[in-house]
């Protein structure tokens, strides 16, 4: 009994040791357990990835507008200053005029989020809207596709960079140039399509085409000098028309001429 007590400090202090290096791997603090494996040479544990950011929609935006308005300059006018404030220009513009009716037409690039404001303008400016029609198509999915073969096209660049700096012979520069050519013009294709996408994302198109029709009047002395202009136009007409016709005149004149004479011959006595 006596060896048992006096062998009982022995044991608490191995169970107290035990105890320390135990709290000193595997419930240390989770900053604290970083700074020991860093002390132990030790690979620090990665920490989880941040969750992926949510992805902005690329939405083209595009349509057309053909209304009636009050006057042509006016209403050109007020476009263009419109469009200008909106920070947008015009990529074409053309006018025609046809019977009573003068019609232009602007195409307009804007900013998309201008695009809606713009609009209601129009709307309100506008004496009657003929036609009114806007699409919207997401272009997201294609955005992110051409973005990560991009991607990846740029860092097979960088391979046959690297690769072409160790080549060892003419044969080996010059499959590797081939190669290099190819994937930077893939690159370039790539690139003009993700900047014709940005383009058309950040810009909308909207044609405008607006009219204004003049008042008819009947306008008679108009009227009556082109009627005396036609009558004598389809006077000229028939007498070419009867002109057209002189051979059968001349047969069936000297057939009437035979036939008057042979009517006026008294017929011989009869014996």
């Amino acid at each position: 009994m006596k060896l048992f007590l006096l062998k009982l400090p022995i044991l608490l202090s191995f169970i107290v040791a035990a105890c320390g290096t135990q709290d000193s791997t595997g419930l240390l603090s989770p900053d604290s357990k970083v700074a020991y494996e860093e002390n132990m040479d030790i690979p620090v544990t990665e920490q989880a990835p941040p969750p992926a950011e949510f992805t902005e929609q690329k939405i083209i935006r595009e349509g057309e507008i053909y209304f009636e308005c009050r006057d042509i300059l006016e209403t050109d006018a007020f476009l263009k200053a419109e469009v200008k404030s909106a920070k947008g220009f015009i990529s074409n513009e053309s006018e025609n005029s046809y019977g009573e009716r003068t019609e232009k037409r602007l195409t307009i690039r804007i900013p998309s989020d201008q695009l809606d404001p713009l609009l209601e303008k129009i709307q309100s400016h506008a004496v009657r809207i003929e036609n009114s029609n806007i699409r919207s198509e997401d272009v997201t999915e294609q955005f992110i596709d051409v973005e990560a073969r991009l991607k990846t096209k740029k860092e097979l660049e960088i391979r046959y960079t690297e690769l072409l700096k160790q080549a060892k012979n003419v044969q080996e520069i010059l499959g590797l140039e081939r190669e290099l050519a190819n994937v930077r013009g893939e690159i370039e294709s790539m690139q003009g399509r993700l900047n014709y996408l940005s383009n058309r994302v950040s810009l909308s198109t909207l044609n405008v085409s607006f009219f204004v029709e003049k008042d008819r009047e009947f306008g008679f002395l108009v009227k009556a000098s082109d009627s005396l202009k036609n009558g004598w136009t389809n006077l000229q007409c028939f007498f070419i028309f009867v002109l057209n016709l002189w051979p059968f005149v001349l047969i069936f004149g000297g057939l009437l001429v035979w036939l008057l004479k042979r009517k006026k011959t008294p017929p011989p006595p009869l014996k």
